[in-house]
């Protein structure tokens, strides 16, 4: 049996946002401090312009990340994973979906942790179109089919667990890692605690999770509370 692993997703709110006293260059410190916090050997980010995540990196190393950029190579915001370990290959591929305000992409890294190997995948999904965010989960598991397991989904999918996209990912085998009374997590720098859970971590099969929450360590870190989990492989 393998060590536990801690894996975990984080939606920074990007950079380039004008959010008056919570912009990134007020925030930047509370949001290196939460992700050292986390303590994650795997991290998926989202909104992440190059700069936050040399920002991050520099604050909180130790961490190699990987993925490209929305509008190619290092433009745009990112989904990148970060792993305290080696990253054995990496893609990011682009959503084919009509309409969209911009790309939605997905990054996938084979990864090896303390002698532990998984695929992890960090996304965002469109935030307007429940048609393009179910379009965007049937790309997803057409990819994913061919990834070797264990496989971990993290993301901002911008629904609720209700919504029948998930549907698609129960019947891939994925599975939630957080309860259902875990709470919510956007909830746009107010610190509250009921907003709605649209950041998720999704298992396979082979993965016991042994614990996963949603993180309150700082409500100035970003408008999305990170969500966490110990797992099992």
């Amino acid at each position: 049996m393998t060590d536990a692993l801690v894996v975990a997703s984080f939606n920074l709110r990007n950079g380039r946002a004008f959010d008056w006293f919570n912009s990134w260059p007020f925030r930047r410190t509370a949001t290196a401090a939460v992700v050292r916090a986390l303590g994650a050997d795997v991290l998926g980010l989202q909104e992440a312009f190059g700069f936050q995540l040399r920002s991050l990196t520099k604050r909180v190393p130790g961490y190699t990340a990987v993925g490209d950029g929305r509008d190619g190579g290092t433009h745009g915001e990112r989904t990148p994973v970060l792993v305290r370990g080696r990253v054995e290959s990496h893609v990011t591929r682009w959503f084919d979906v009509s309409g969209a305000r911009f790309p939605r992409i997905a990054t996938t890294a084979r990864v090896v942790v303390r002698d532990t190997a998984l695929s992890f995948t960090s996304t965002h999904l469109d935030e307007s179109s429940a048609t393009r965010r179910r379009a965007s989960v049937e790309q997803l598991m057409t990819w994913l089919a061919a990834e070797p397991g264990p496989r971990v989904i993290v993301g901002d999918l911008n629904d609720t667990v209700d919504d029948p996209m998930f549907d698609r990912f129960t019947a891939a085998g994925f599975r939630s890692a957080l309860p259902a009374d875990a709470g919510g997590t956007s909830h746009h720098f107010s610190g509250r605690f009921d907003g709605r859970r649209i950041d998720h971590i999704l298992v396979s099969p082979e993965v016991e999770v042994l614990d996963a929450h949603v993180d309150h360590t700082s409500r100035r870190a970003s408008d999305h509370w990170p969500v966490v989990a110990t797992i099992r492989l």
